[in-house]
Parts: structure tokens; C-alpha cells; sequence
């Protein structure tokens, strides 16, 4: 490789790491001002970092289309995406179609960063050739880049959404406790959670809005929002109220029982993390202190061999 050619390559590196850098600075920012329009109640938003958001969002909108016509995938592979934007809240119209259009945008991406520092590496036909390889290699790899962040993004939103389940049962019994029904007790809970709790607020507004307004069961809607997240917890609370609609029971010491089990799996869950902790500390552990103990115990030893050897050659 000829200096030229590590140049180039420490160049794009640096061009990249730049790129990324001012990613997660501005990831950053917009985390940071979500936040604080979430703790002191605010709206959406306004100022430079919404119109910057919303130029965004709206350039996204109307060039990832047009490249997703271009990804060759088919309805099983398409389907599997818009599964996974629905549990990241990510709900569009085109939202598949802007996925789709950052893996093709991925692939061009891998081609020619390929095809721009390989090619000058090997001369003639044959560094085109393992440009074209390799940038259709990298281009695969950054494919999947879109569908690992939803998936990331449903992860964490999964989490949050769970994290305030049991508060949200309790609310919703001491609302049943004081009289409500129990489609008023669950807007007065979506009511209460909208400041500290937005994921879940939304799934439940979501919910009460199909009972109130698209005129569905409590069942049929909170079957919906269990298919929507996922989840076991809010198959239990379907089954829960459709059985005390059944049979007369008291839907608030089933709720209660229902809040106790969850915060039960929970701390079950932490238990289990916290007893993996030791076997996943044991290779940073010998990976960081075993080098210093062989250069205690093995340092001297090997500077008097070196000492004896340099003694027997003169």
C-alpha cells in the first residue's frame, strides 16, 4: 500500500468519523430538548431544532420512497419491517417505504465507498473488481443497519412502555375504587400519564379511542394493543377484563393481582440480571488484570534471565 493510498484511507475515516460525530451530537440535542419539553409539559416544539426536524423529516419523506421502489424484497420481508416500525411507534403511511429507502440508499452508500478506496489500491482491472466485491459487501452489511436500529428503537420503547404498567393498573383501580367505569377510568389514567409516561399513554389513549370512538369491545381493543406491542402483560389485561365482564367480578381486585404479578416478573427479571453479573465479569476481569499479574509475578523472573543470558555472552 503506497502512501498515497493510506492517505486517502485515513482521509475517509476521518471524513466518516466527523459525519458520525455531528450524528450523535445532534441526536443528542434533540434527546435533550425532547426532555425538556417533556418535564415542563410543553408541546411539540418550536424554534430552530423543529424546523430542522421537520425539514428532515420531510426530505426523508419524499426522497427514501422514491429509493425503497427500488429494494428488491418480498411481502414476507415487508410485512417483518412494518411489524417492527408499528412496535417502535413509527406508524406512517410510507414509514415502510423510508425504510426501505435507507437500506437501498445503504447499498449505494457500501458501492461507492468501495469503489473509491479499494480500486486505487491494486492496479488495473483487478482493483475495480475487488472495489466492486467489496463495496457490494460493505453495501450488504450497512443494509441491515435500518432494520437493527427499529429494532432498537421497539426495544427500548417496549421497555419504557412496561416500566410504568404496574403504576398504570394502580391508577386505574383507584379510579374503579372511586366509582368510574371502566372506560372513564382509563382516560382519567391516560390523563395521568401523558407527563412522565408518554409511550404508555399513548398505547392506552390508543386503545380507549377504538373503544369510544371506532365502537370496538374492551376485549377486541385491548387484543389490538397487545398484537400492536407484543406483549404477554396486556394479553393478561384483555383476558382479565373480559372475564370480569363475564362473570361479574370486581375488575379492580383483578387488576390489583394483575399489577402485583407484573412487579413480581419484574423484580424476578432483575434477579436473573443480577445473577449473570459474575460470569459476565469474568473475561474483562482476566482480560484487564491478568496481564498485570504476569508482568508482577513473570517481570522479574525474565529481567534476571536477561540479565544471566547477557552475562553469558560476554
Amino acid at each position: 500500500m503506497t502512501m498515497t493510498n493510506m492517505l486517502m484511507l485515513v482521509a475517509i475515516l476521518g471524513v466518516g468519523g466527523g459525519v458520525f460525530a455531528l450524528l450523535a451530537v445532534f441526536v443528542q440535542r434533540i434527546r435533550m430538548t425532547r426532555r425538556l419539553r417533556l418535564a415542563t409539559g410543553g408541546g411539540a416544539g418550536t424554534g430552530v431544532d423543529a424546523r430542522m426536524a421537520a425539514g428532515v423529516r420531510s426530505g426523508a419523506s419524499r426522497v427514501a420512497p422514491a429509493l425503497g421502489g427500488l429494494m428488491p424484497l418480498n411481502e414476507d420481508d415487508r410485512e417483518k419491517i412494518a411489524v417492527g416500525l408499528q412496535r417502535a411507534a413509527m406508524r406512517s403511511e410510507n414509514a415502510v417505504a423510508v425504510v426501505l429507502g435507507l437500506k437501498f440508499a445503504c447499498i449505494l452508500v457500501g458501492l461507492v465507498v468501495g469503489l473509491a478506496v479499494l480500486p486505487p489500491m491494486w492496479p488495473g482491472l483487478l482493483g475495480w473488481g475487488i472495489g466492486l466485491l467489496g463495496g457490494l459487501l460493505g453495501g450488504v452489511m450497512l443494509n441491515l443497519v435500518p432494520e437493527l436500529v427499529v429494532t432498537r428503537i421497539a426495544a427500548a420503547r417496549y421497555r419504557r412502555v412496561h416500566a410504568g404498567l404496574a403504576d398504570a393498573f394502580d391508577l386505574m383501580i383507584v379510579c374503579l375504587e372511586s366509582g368510574l367505569t371502566f372506560d372513564r377510568a382509563l382516560r382519567r389514567t391516560v390523563d395521568n400519564l401523558k407527563t412522565f409516561q408518554p409511550d404508555l399513554a399513548k398505547e392506552l389513549g390508543q386503545a380507549s379511542l377504538d373503544m369510544s370512538v371506532h365502537g370496538r369491545t374492551r376485549q377486541d381493543a385491548l387484543g389490538r394493543l397487545a398484537a400492536r406491542l407484543d406483549s404477554q402483560d396486556f394479553r393478561d389485561l384483555s383476558v382479565t377484563v373480559a372475564q370480569s365482564e363475564r362473570h361479574g367480578t370486581p375488575l379492580a381486585d383483578a387488576l390489583r393481582k394483575l399489577a402485583s404479578s407484573i412487579r413480581v416478573k419484574s423484580i424476578s427479571r432483575m434477579q436473573e440480571k443480577m445473577g449473570r453479573l459474575p460470569t459476565l465479569l469474568i473475561v474483562p476481569s482476566i482480560a484487564f488484570l491478568l496481564p498485570g499479574i504476569m508482568v508482577i509475578v513473570g517481570g522479574p523472573a525474565f529481567v534476571q534471565m536477561t540479565t544471566s543470558l547477557g552475562n553469558v555472552g560476554s
